[in-house]
């Protein structure tokens, strides 16, 4: 079959996104990936709007903490990312859909297998919430980011953790890069619990859902 540039011509009922080719699909997974923060900005604006930004933040945190640590565990199987220290953690977050890639302008530094740094060179998230002033920030990149970070490095190592270099609220004004953060990996970590949300949404279909193999036999997870 030959493989489509794009979805023009005539509707298909067998489409399949294997049909696609690398540039068709890489096009798409970008789109995807932005959608995740669209969905993510109409949810948030909509609990805002309602509940207050407390709630905005408390239930940001729940989301990640519940959803972060199961979509790692199923990424990290199907890339074949092996390995615990600090280069899987970029790995992941390199793939990571909270991390859209130039929406979020990320860069990483590995210094060794127990540490390292990433930047943001620009952060979309950020350019969205500024204009909300220095509340809006600090709940995202202080109340947020404390309360989820670390979820996400103990998906792939219980003894990571990550914390700022610095972050915003911008000073001065329009410092970049955005944030810078610094992962490491040490023995005196404190291994978070998992969360009781992390454990319900284990239960859910789409985080035990299994994807079957593709139209010419190629597995979903790598042999």
């Amino acid at each position: 079959m030959t493989e489509r540039e794009d979805y023009s011509g005539e509707f298909d009922p067998d489409f399949r996104f294997e049909d696609l080719s690398k540039e068709a699909l890489v096009r798409l997974v970008r789109e995807f990936a932005l959608i995740a923060q669209l969905l993510d900005r109409s949810c948030m604006a909509a609990i805002g709007l309602r509940y207050g930004q407390e709630a905005v933040e408390q239930i940001a945190i729940d989301e990640w903490k519940g959803a972060s640590p199961v979509y790692t565990e199923r990424i990290r199987r199907i890339m074949k990312i092996e390995g615990n220290g600090v280069p899987a953690i970029f790995k992941q977050l390199q793939l990571d859909p909270g991390f859209a890639q130039h929406y979020m302008d990320v860069r990483y530094e590995v210094a060794d297998e127990n540490k390292g740094y990433f930047e943001l060179a620009s952060c979309g998230a950020l350019l969205d919430v500024e204009k909300f002033g220095e509340r809006a920030v600090r709940g995202m990149c202080h109340t947020i980011e404390d309360g989820t970070f670390d979820v996400t490095a103990q998906a792939v190592n219980p003894k990571a953790r990550i914390r700022p270099v610095h972050r915003p609220p911008r000073v001065p004004a329009g410092r970049v890069p955005h944030c810078r953060w610094e992962v490491t990996i040490d023995d005196d970590t404190e291994v978070l619990p998992e969360a009781d949300i992390t454990k319900l949404t284990r239960s859910t279909g789409a985080a035990k859902f299994v994807f079957p193999p593709m139209r010419d036999g190629t597995p979903h997870i790598p042999e």
